[in-house]
């Protein structure tokens, strides 16, 4: 009878050794669009109680910085903080030397970066008049060839109190400062109350992107790029929140300040 239990524990135990292991390598995988499969390389889930500095690069820069935004980014804790497990970058307006607003920008330059993929970003997004919080790749040529040629990636893009996410690209042939970017958008109903995830596909001839695994643009190399395709590089990633602008235009005056929460990061290749 001993021997009996001794035996049926080892089978439970492995049964359910068997069953975890199984769902981790679930975890690991992803099926896809513009291949069959993909498994996870990196992974950002914001259990720590700060930002990790091996990760992630804090910008710091001026109002009118790029865009005619208003913000200064800081690496204020109250414009960068992690709550609940969720990562929350919050603009504010108040005095801040020679600004009259305050947020937060990072990114993964020199630290992480990617050349085609799958990529996967859980977040709430604010639905407030001149907000204008993004999560997109640049290129790590940027410092030697400048933008756009180096190419920009935009994998979600929001303005005001809209129902449109947007995603797009910029090169050196089409950019929004000849208003020749390439993109699409889809409307998106519960931005500021539900987390939704933006994602993007990436390879040496095509981008596709999506919101909750529903595709809404697709950008084909053969249609538009003879030659000059930015998008065979190492991009790293960059998640801000900016404010004012020539896109999105200058918030209320009542404005007080906007939360963009990021709940997770899942890249796959």
């Amino acid at each position: 009878m001993y021997n009996f239990k001794i035996l049926l524990i080892f089978i439970f135990t492995t049964f359910l050794t068997s069953c975890m292991d199984s769902n981790q390598s679930k975890s690991y995988k992803k099926s896809g669009i513009l291949k069959s499969s993909y498994n996870l390389v990196w992974e950002e889930n914001f259990t720590n109680e700060i930002l990790d500095a091996n990760r992630w690069n804090i910008e710091i820069r001026d109002p009118g910085w790029v865009n005619n935004e208003l913000q200064a980014y800081t690496s204020e804790s109250k414009n960068l903080f992690i709550d609940n497990d969720n990562l929350v970058i919050k603009t504010i307006k108040e005095k801040y030397k020679n600004a009259n607003y305050t947020s937060g920008r990072i990114n993964t330059q020199g630290k992480a970066n990617w050349k085609y993929g799958r990529f996967e970003i859980r977040a709430k997004i604010p639905k407030t008049k001149g907000v204008w919080p993004a999560i997109w790749l640049l290129s790590e040529t940027i410092s030697d060839e400048g933008w756009p040629k180096c190419g920009e990636i935009d994998i979600m893009e929001h303005i005001n109190n809209e129902d449109i996410i947007y995603g797009t690209v910029h090169s050196e042939e089409y950019n929004h400062m000849t208003d020749t970017q390439i993109g699409g958008n889809i409307e998106v109903k519960d931005l500021d109350s539900k987390f939704h995830t933006f994602g993007i596909e990436w390879n040496q001839d095509a981008l596709v992107w999506f919101v909750d695994d529903k595709i809404y643009h697709r950008l084909d190399k053969i249609n538009y790029f003879k030659s000059e395709w930015p998008f065979d590089k190492n991009y790293f990633l960059i998640i801000n929140q900016a404010i004012g602008g020539f896109w999105p235009g200058d918030p209320d005056e009542n404005f007080k300040s906007s939360k963009f929460i990021i709940d997770w990061i899942k890249i796959y290749q």
